[in-house]
């Protein structure tokens, strides 16, 4: 089982506070680059790998869609509009596996910029409906255009494109199963 420990500092302190430290959280048992990345892990844990590419994708899509003055969560709350309708806060809350009060923020934000706007539900004066502007649809399919030239990036670089796509969606709907009981 791999933990996350501190590596000693410098001068071998093996204080986490140290000032003179310049090191970085890493696993036991592996190495670390000069930013603190595991070169390789000793026991193939899946969690670490997950964890590093997730933040790996995030940062490479982020560089590529602040051309766009779209931030990160951004992409994904416009992607949630399967087409031109309306979805509640509640549903776009679910699809993206957060708060209502996320989605709330993120579409005051998003109206600003003139992409999305509310509405009240005619059916449940409760409820609060969003769509996209003509200008969030182009955001959106902005988004897309770079999320599919990002895809087609990584999956030229896997030999075994089907499979590996495969098993990390039947992972990540046992994980959103998870998530959503915890909730």
């Amino acid at each position: 089982m791999n933990l996350w420990v501190r590596r000693s500092c410098q001068h071998d302190c093996l204080s986490a506070t140290c000032a003179k430290s310049r090191d970085r959280p890493t696993m036991t048992g592996t190495t670390t680059d000069a930013v603190g990345s595991p070169e390789r892990f000793a026991d193939l844990s899946l969690l670490p790998h997950l964890l590093s590419v997730s933040r790996s994708v995030r940062q490479l899509l982020a560089m590529r869609l602040v051309d766009l003055d779209v931030a990160v969560g951004q992409d994904q709350f416009l992607l949630s509009f399967e087409d031109d309708g309306q979805v509640s806060v509640a549903e776009i809350a679910i699809r993206l596996s957060v708060r209502a009060s996320t989605v709330s923020k993120m579409t005051d934000r998003l109206a600003a910029k003139g992409w999305v706007v509310r509405s009240a539900d005619n059916e449940d004066a409760r409820r609060v409906l969003v769509h996209l502007t003509d200008e969030g649809r182009a955001a959106r399919d902005a988004v897309l255009r770079v999320e599919a030239e990002v895809e087609a990036e990584i999956l030229a670089a896997l030999a075994e494109k089907t499979a590996t796509v495969s098993a990390l969606a039947e992972l990540d709907a046992v994980v959103a199963k998870r998530l959503r009981r915890l909730r």
